[in-house]
């Protein structure tokens, strides 16, 4: 599960409600802040990669904002190419 990260206090909330185990929710809100629409790909490529790149795996992304905005996306994945993080 990878949500939007723009308030890890809301996102805790979320997790909990829906009983989703901590180790399914990375987060990349501590080392970049709040980056819009660049959260979910930012924490895939700096939190996930690895296991992107190795495994076949089922995702759930979650993003939401301002005036009840909301859209929700299940996909999979199978050893896809995900590089690192290039930072200037």
């Amino acid at each position: 599960y990878v949500f939007h990260q723009a308030n890890h206090y809301m996102n805790e909330k979320i997790r909990k409600k829906l009983k989703i185990e901590i180790e399914k929710t990375p987060y990349s809100l501590k080392n970049f802040g709040n980056t819009s629409c660049a959260s979910i790909p930012l924490t895939i490529v700096t939190q996930c990669n690895k296991k992107f790149q190795t495994e076949k795996l089922n995702n759930i992304g979650c993003a939401f904002g301002v005036g009840l905005s909301w859209g929700t996306v299940y996909f999979q994945t199978n050893k896809i190419v995900c590089p690192d993080l290039i930072l200037y």
